[in-house]
């Protein structure tokens, strides 16, 4: 809206410089990605299962209160609101980040107490935090440790890790999330924001998790990847995995989530299918104007 010109670089490469009256927005996006994308959301369909993770009135001072939901294996489960509705706060308590006053949490059918990140994990968990510079990426480490580092047990051969196993390994997930990379000793904080995501993404994968929780998987990163990132998070629903969504993107929320649940001011305040959801129900659920619950 603003530009003359707009000139774009793909993958260290200058692509066209072109007048900005002369292209629209999926010329754009076909240039930046180098394919064209007829889908940004390429949502797929995936069996339903059991529920594995289910929250019982869950409260945090201050935070959020009498919070409760059922996630289901194969489900993508999106959760919208308005920032500071408190979202994260339910899933850091969830992941053992922050605790909480009162409520229960049960993974398949069984009560859990869920102390510690290290609980969460052993319990089949994953949590891709909110801001991918100050909780996610380790900027002075390689490609390489990012990917490994909450999985380290498995490389362990007697008293030192099998690097060879490690190598191959990283160059497996490389390979399969498609991230750009010079070489698995490139420093993380080089990458760009989307390779930088994938690395993260790669790392919850390698501990094999049940229930995937995604903060705001996609923000900061280009078209491209966003697209990459969806098609993971639908591959991931079709193995039979559950995936939670914290979006503030309302095209995502639709275009992705199986469910979607509303908070506002800690409190849950809609749910609703994927048929039932749009925009204008979202949004009253999520500034206080609802009639639900």
């Amino acid at each position: 809206k603003i530009s003359d010109d707009i000139t774009v670089f793909r993958d260290g490469q200058h692509i066209a410089t072109v007048p900005a009256n002369t292209i629209d927005k999926n010329g754009l996006i076909s240039m930046m990605v180098g394919r064209e994308l007829t889908q940004i959301f390429p949502k797929e369909e995936a069996e339903i299962g059991d529920v594995i993770l289910s929250v019982k009135n869950l409260s945090r001072e201050g935070k959020f209160r009498d919070v409760s939901f059922e996630l289901r294996r194969g489900e993508i489960l999106g959760f919208a609101g308005l920032m500071g509705a408190g979202r994260t706060e339910v899933m850091e308590s969830i992941f053992g980040i922050a605790g909480y006053d009162s409520g229960e949490i049960y993974i398949n059918g069984k009560k859990v107490d869920i102390k510690t990140p290290r609980d969460a994990i052993k319990h089949g968990m994953a949590f891709l935090t909110e801001d991918r510079k100050r909780t996610g990426i380790m900027a002075v480490l390689s490609v390489r440790d990012n990917i490994t580092i909450a999985s380290m047990d498995k490389f362990k051969k007697g008293l030192f890790l099998n690097k060879k196993e490690i190598n191959a390994t990283c160059n497996e997930e490389k390979s399969r999330l498609s991230i750009k990379t010079p070489n698995l000793d490139q420093l993380i904080k080089f990458l760009s924001g989307g390779n930088q995501q994938k690395v993260l993404i790669s790392r919850w994968l390698l501990t094999t998790p049940d229930i995937l929780i995604l903060d705001e998987p996609t923000r900061g990163i280009d078209v491209g990847a966003k697209s990459e990132i969806h098609r993971l998070m639908c591959g991931l629903a079709k193995e039979g995995k559950a995936v939670i969504m914290i979006s503030s993107e309302m095209p995502e929320i639709l275009g992705m989530s199986d469910r979607v649940i509303v908070m506002h001011e800690g409190r849950i305040t809609g749910e609703f299918s994927r048929s039932e959801a749009d925009q204008e129900k979202i949004m009253q659920c999520a500034t206080g104007n609802h009639n639900q619950q």
